[in-house]
C-alpha cells in the first residue's frame, strides 16, 4: 500500500508539472524594426515584385482609402488647390504622365503603412520626375533627396550610379524614413514638415509638448515649410473631391510597373532589346544608372512595364543573364545614343537568341513576334512545336529549332 501511494503521488506531481508548463505563456517575438533599404548585393533570382493581394481596379479609390489628413478647410491648402487646378486639363495631364510611378509608390506605401498624402509628395517635389538631377550639393530624384540625406539613408551616389535617381531604392528609403519620423513626432503633418525642414529642427520645436495641444498650423517654421505641407494637403483635397475643382482624374492607361531583380550586372541596351522596350524608355524608368551598364556594386534591378518585364524574365529563364552580356557596349554616356542603332550589336544579340533551345511565352507575345525576335520563319516555328494554329498562351514553352 505504501508503494502504491508513493507511485500515485509521483504521477500526480508529474502531471501537475506538465500542466504548469503547458500554461506557461510563450516568449513574445520582438517586433521587426523599420529598416531603410539601401543598395546592396543583388538577389540571385529573377522574379517580378508581387503585391501581397490583388489591388482594386480603381487607383484613385485605393489612394483615397489611404488618405489621413482630412482638413480641406485649411486656408493655405485651399489656395494651393485653386492654383494647381487653374487649368484642370493641364493638371490632369500631369497626373496622367505620373500614373505608372504613382501607382508603384502607392503599392509600396500600402505595404509600408504610410498615408496616401505622401504618395503625392513627389508631385510637390519634382512633378514625379525620377531623373530630376541637381548640381553638386543640390537635391535630386523624384523625392528631391539632399546628398547628406542620401548618405544617412545609405543611398550610393557616385559617377556610375545615383540611388536618389533610382525610383525603387529611393522610394523604399524615403517611406521607411517617414514611418520612423511618425514614431517620433506622432503627427503626419509634423512628418511632412520634418521632411522639408529637417527632423531635428521639428523635434526641437515640438520638445516635450503634448501633440494634441500643439498648434501645428502656427508652428514657428518658415513659410516654405508651411507651404510645403499646404501643397501636399491641397493635392490630397483634389484627389478626395475632384469635382469640386472641375478636375477629371485620369483613369485610363495605367500600365503596372514590375520590378525585375537580376542575378548580375547587365548592359542596359541589350536588356532593353530583350524586354522589347526602347532604351530611352528603360532609362526614363531607371535613371539611377548613369552609364550604359549596371555597376557591379549597385543594385541590379530594372523597373519595367509589366509586359516588358515578363518578356525579360522569359528570356532570362531560357537563356540566362549571359545572353545580355553578349552585346555589351562601352560604358560611356556619349556613346549611349549610338548603342541602340548599332547593327553589329543587334547581330550579336540575335545570335545569342538563336542559340537558345526554348522560349517561354510571356503575356502579349504572339507567334509572329517570337519568330521576329529569334529571326525564324513563323511556319517553321509552328512545325517545330506541332501547333494547330498561331494561338499561344502565357507560360507555354516553344522549341526554337527542329528536334533531334
Amino acid at each position: 500500500m505504501m508503494a502504491k501511494a508513493l507511485r500515485l503521488t509521483f504521477v500526480a506531481t508529474l502531471l501537475g508539472l506538465l500542466a504548469a508548463c503547458a500554461e506557461q505563456p510563450s516568449k513574445p517575438q520582438p517586433s521587426p524594426s523599420v529598416a531603410i533599404a539601401a543598395p546592396g548585393a543583388p538577389a540571385p533570382v529573377v522574379a517580378p515584385l508581387q503585391t501581397a493581394a490583388p489591388a482594386p481596379a480603381d487607383l484613385w479609390t485605393r489612394l483615397r482609402a489611404q488618405l489621413a489628413l482630412d482638413d480641406c478647410s485649411d486656408a493655405r491648402a485651399q489656395s494651393w488647390a485653386k492654383r494647381f487646378t487653374q487649368s484642370p486639363e493641364r493638371f490632369a495631364a500631369q497626373l496622367q504622365k505620373a500614373l505608372p510611378l504613382l501607382a508603384y509608390v502607392l503599392d509600396v506605401a500600402e505595404r509600408t503603412g504610410v498615408p496616401g498624402e505622401f504618395v503625392l509628395l513627389p508631385m510637390v517635389e519634382s512633378g514625379y520626375n525620377p531623373a530630376e538631377s541637381g548640381r553638386h550639393g543640390d537635391p535630386a530624384g523624384m523625392w528631391q533627396i539632399m546628398p547628406q540625406t542620401a548618405h544617412t539613408l545609405g543611398l550610393a551616389v557616385n559617377r556610375e550610379y545615383d540611388g536618389r535617381l533610382d525610383p525603387v531604392v529611393s522610394t523604399q528609403a524615403v517611406l521607411a524614413m517617414l514611418k520612423e519620423y511618425k514614431g517620433d513626432l506622432h503627427d503626419w503633418r509634423l512628418v511632412d514638415m520634418a521632411f522639408n525642414a529637417g527632423e531635428y529642427r521639428i523635434t526641437g520645436l515640438v520638445g516635450d509638448r503634448d501633440i494634441d495641444s500643439l498648434n501645428v498650423p502656427h508652428l514657428p517654421v518658415g513659410s516654405v515649410t508651411h507651404n510645403h505641407l499646404a501643397k501636399l494637403m491641397a493635392l490630397a483635397c483634389i484627389v478626395r473631391d475632384p469635382q469640386r475643382f472641375d478636375v477629371d482624374l485620369p483613369s485610363q492607361g495605367v500600365i503596372p510597373l514590375t520590378l525585375v531583380q537580376l542575378p548580375q550586372a547587365v548592359g542596359l541596351a541589350p536588356a532593353a532589346r530583350a524586354a522589347d522596350i526602347s532604351l530611352a524608355q528603360l532609362r526614363a524608368l531607371n535613371p539611377g544608372y548613369r552609364g550604359n551598364r549596371m555597376p557591379e556594386d549597385a543594385p541590379h534591378h530594372l523597373l519595367l512595364p509589366q509586359d516588358n518585364a515578363q518578356r525579360l524574365t522569359a528570356m532570362l529563364d531560357t537563356e540566362g543573364a549571359a545572353a545580355l552580356a553578349a552585346a555589351e557596349t562601352p560604358n560611356t554616356p556619349s556613346q549611349i545614343a549610338d548603342v541602340e542603332s548599332s547593327s553589329s550589336t543587334q547581330s550579336k544579340l540575335a545570335a545569342a537568341h538563336r542559340g537558345a533551345a526554348r522560349h517561354r511565352v510571356a503575356r502579349g507575345e504572339s507567334l509572329q513576334s517570337i519568330a521576329r525576335r529569334y529571326k525564324v520563319d513563323p511556319l517553321k516555328l509552328r512545325a517545330w512545336n506541332a501547333l494547330a494554329s498561331d494561338q499561344l498562351h502565357p507560360g507555354q514553352v516553344l522549341r526554337l529549332g527542329a528536334s533531334n
